[in-house]
């Protein structure tokens, strides 16, 4: 017997701010706990096991395809998992299952750290290309919701806020835009951690380079440094908050229509990825 999927609940699911997996039973023999067509939903909240919606069967086999969910969705690659239940998770039901695991496409999620013009002026362009906006700053004096269109989601803090309750995955894009270069510098190393599309850091050629250091000096990696894009945006002369926010926008949508295997920051050349390279010229000479 397969168990109802309500997919009234997964659409809200997609319209939340978390990315979300489908696993679907494909294929059964013998005795299994749900038959084809079983569906369960995987929500990555941040939590270390996620949040489930439906069922392909409760036990080991759940807890199997909801691992493989949450590396399917910091991956972006869909899964086909084949399973023996006994043999591979000493389940007592005995038969084999085939599950089906696939990222589904939602609005990609647009963090910006910092609420200031340049962080105002992003947000208003994020909604206006679809993305899902959060914008997290402390200074009530900026983060007011008639700076902001309605859906837009304003976080009050990004010193003491949990970075793992924002929507990270490899179709989160952010920008650090804050008034401090030391939480610039924080936040670019927790982001670091985190898996995304595109981080981009607002500044100049000296913070870029200076980050760099700072970054190789707490022990990341120079592959992990060259991910971080700075100073962020395309290099079209933007002067105001507006014509800089739409630098950085154009450099987001090359990122999201990127069609090459290698990532997008494999191929970009600010100051970040050029400070990288002339250190390593350096150390070889």
């Amino acid at each position: 017997m397969t168990t109802h999927f309500d997919y009234r609940q997964l659409q809200e699911l997609l319209e939340g701010p978390h990315p979300v997996a489908l696993c679907t039973v494909v294929k059964t023999k013998g005795s299994t706990p749900q038959k084809i067509g079983a569906k369960m939903a995987v929500v990555s909240d941040g939590t270390p096991s996620g949040r489930i919606v439906g069922t392909i069967g409760g036990g080991a086999i759940e807890h199997q395809i909801r691992d493989k969910a949450l590396e399917v969705l910091a991956g972006g690659q869909s899964q086909l998992v084949e399973t023996a239940l006994s043999t591979e998770l000493g389940m007592c039901c005995g038969g084999q299952m085939s599950v089906f695991i696939e990222s589904l496409q939602a609005k990609p999620n647009l963090i910006i750290f910092g609420a200031g013009h340049i962080g105002q002026a992003l947000a208003r362009q994020g909604v206006a290309l679809d993305f899902q906006v959060f914008v997290a700053d402390p200074r009530d004096s900026l983060l007011r919701p008639e700076n902001f269109d309605d859906e837009v989601r304003l976080i009050e803090d990004y010193t003491s806020y949990d970075l793992n309750q924002l929507p990270f995955s490899n179709q989160t894009y952010v920008v650090v835009v804050t008034h401090d270069h030391q939480i610039d510098q924080s936040l670019v190393e927790m982001v670091l951690r985190k898996p995304f599309a595109y981080a981009a850091l607002v500044g100049s050629l000296r913070k870029a380079r200076l980050t760099v250091q700072r970054c190789l000096n707490k022990g990341f990696h120079a592959d992990e440094i060259a991910k971080l894009l700075s100073p962020a945006g395309l290099d079209i002369g933007a002067q105001t908050p507006e014509e800089i926010a739409v630098s950085i926008m154009g450099q987001m949508t090359q990122c999201r229509h990127h069609a090459q295997e290698e990532p997008f920051w494999h191929s970009a050349q600010t100051e970040i990825q050029k400070a990288l390279k002339t250190q390593k010229e350096e150390s070889v000479a």
